[in-house]
């Protein structure tokens, strides 16, 4: 049996997490990825207010 690559075996890892917290919890995980949808989309605002003020 080959050995588990860390770059893959964390990934797997934090994947089957965070299904298992979908399926368990689902209006938690709708809450979470709400709110990490609207901080990613604040920042791109912030850049772009940035960017626009550079001329």
């Amino acid at each position: 049996m080959p050995a588990l690559r860390p770059r893959r075996f964390l990934p797997t890892v934090l994947m089957i997490l965070a299904a298992f917290f979908v399926v368990t919890q689902p209006h938690k995980a709708a809450v979470a990825v709400n709110t990490g949808v609207d901080a990613v989309q604040k920042i791109v605002q912030a850049l772009t207010v940035f960017s626009n003020g550079l001329g």
